[in-house]
């Protein structure tokens, strides 16, 4: 659970990758890696205590966001004397605490009343709080570093390579060169795609920054380019599958945060509080809602299935896949022609094998199977089918319309049946946000907008009416499965 709570601070979910940062915190400081495991465990207690889903709390969902509240206090604390030491670290147990209580109160209105997540919102919100009280302390209650230890400088011709990598460390506060290449091989580890979006979201950032006046020295601490980092990686690969519109919003978001870094500095500069990830998290919650309305074929991740963007990935490749299939398919089927597709492109060997299973299926060696052929196979497996419903997938499966089912047409049915098989789960993990009232299932409208995510053209009258014939309007999850197998 500590591993991957650091881990999701950069939106990786890997136990290993979590170490790996850890590791890198420790090439920090030994401060820096201690007082992010309080934050963390105090965060994971608190939702133990008050009954937070135990799932969400295994992945690291209520411990991230006190990992960088532990982060923030040993890079702006002074340990000065045993007692201001004692009070920062009891400071940031209950700052920690604080985190989870607004992941499980603000962070729940947002996602139920936008749709959004908290992100580090609750990180920001709490340090800001935290570091506004250390100030109005009587001094050396918690007292704040004065100074903080900078590397050396570093050559103009380097400054932008190393401040995209350092990036990666700044989103812990740290800006050694060596925690910044451990959190870079700590994200690859886990998702080469998310580090590749990082880069590009830290290089974009960082030059915005250096367009709009940040000195170069502090390019190079990658204090140009955390807040891109995650940006890219949020929007190009976890709240959305990593395609081509998704990065290019991905870099545009990057660059939003760059812009919206120096007035967010500025007025929180006034009370002397850090920006920390404050643009990340302004220029993300303002990118999802304005992608949802604007551009509706870039589906969204359904939230409970964050992984990797090398998942997204393949399960939009699935969809695109399943889904393209199915147009051709009605497409001809309008027209009045059927054919095989997926049975000249299998090998001899799976031919094989399909025609023994045909074989031991047509008990009277005629050459087609019959309903009463199917009856009896499907008797020990599932003794509730009907005949009508065998009716209708025999119906299906007769491509040529001969009233017969013969050994190639039980085999492409077969090949259809294995494909969206491998494939269902995927699908339906793309499809659920497609359904946006959430009925489980999906209307014309809907249908239109899943077709143009994976770069189908809508359905044209004929097609559409043959896809929702029978189905009062609307295609349930099994309704669909049903035209995916036997349209």
């Amino acid at each position: 659970m500590t591993g991957r709570s650091l881990a999701q601070a950069i939106f990786i979910n890997n136990p290993v990758s979590g170490l790996l940062l850890l590791l890198a915190l420790l090439l920090q400081g030994p401060v820096m890696a201690l007082v992010p495991l309080i934050g963390i465990a105090a965060a994971n207690l608190t939702a133990s205590v008050i009954g937070a889903d135990a799932a969400a709390r295994r992945q690291g969902i209520h411990g991230f966001n006190g990992a960088l509240v532990g982060a923030a206090v040993a890079a702006f604390a002074a340990f000065s004397s045993p007692a201001a030491t004692l009070a920062w670290l009891l400071s940031a147990l209950l700052a920690a605490a604080c985190t989870t209580l607004l992941i499980e109160t603000l962070g729940r209105s947002m996602l139920h009343r936008f749709g959004v997540p908290p992100l580090t919102l609750p990180f920001c919100l709490v340090t800001w709080l935290l570091l506004a009280v250390a100030q109005a302390l009587p001094a050396g209650v918690l007292p704040l570093a004065d100074t903080v230890l900078l590397p050396p400088p570093e050559p103009m011709a380097l400054m932008l390579p190393l401040g995209t990598v350092r990036g990666f460390a700044q989103v812990f506060l740290c800006h050694s060169l060596s925690a910044a290449l451990l959190v870079l091989a700590a994200v690859a580890a886990a998702s080469p795609l998310a580090a590749l979006l990082g880069l590009a979201g830290g290089l974009v950032s960082s030059l915005t920054s250096l367009a709009l006046g940040m000195d170069p020295a502090s390019v190079a601490l990658g204090l140009g380019s955390y807040n891109g980092v995650l940006c890219a990686i949020a929007i190009g690969g976890i709240f959305h599958a990593p395609l081509p519109a998704s990065v290019v919003m991905a870099l545009l978001t990057a660059i939003a945060s760059a812009l919206l870094a120096p007035p967010l500095a500025m007025a929180l500069g006034v009370v002397g509080l850090p920006a920390l990830t404050g643009p990340f998290v302004l220029a993300t919650l303002l990118m999802l809602p304005a992608l949802r309305r604007h551009l509706p074929a870039l589906l969204p991740v359904a939230l409970h299935a964050l992984v990797t963007p090398e998942e997204h990935r393949q399960r939009h490749r699935v969809a695109r896949i399943l889904l393209g299939d199915l147009c051709r398919r009605l497409s001809r089927a309008v027209h009045g022609e059927r054919r095989l597709w997926l049975l000249p492109q299998i090998t001899p060997l799976q031919r094989r094998q399909l025609g023994q299973m045909f074989t031991r299926l047509d008990s009277d060696q005629d050459g087609s199977v019959s309903l009463e052929e199917w009856m009896h196979a499907l008797s020990d497996r599932d003794p509730h089918t009907t005949r009508a419903r065998l009716r209708e997938v025999m119906a299906s499966m007769d491509l040529d319309g001969d009233g017969r089912v013969d050994r190639n047409e039980f085999s492409e049915l077969m090949l259809r049946l294995r494909r969206l098989a491998a494939g269902r789960k995927r699908l339906f993990t793309y499809l659920q946000p497609v359904d946006r009232d959430s009925d489980d299932r999906l209307d014309p409208t809907e249908f239109d907008r899943l077709l143009r995510s994976v770069g189908q053209p809508p359905l044209q009258g004929e097609e559409r009416r043959r896809l929702f014939a029978n189905t009062g309007g609307t295609l349930s999850w099994s309704t669909l499965l049903d035209r995916l197998l036997l349209i």
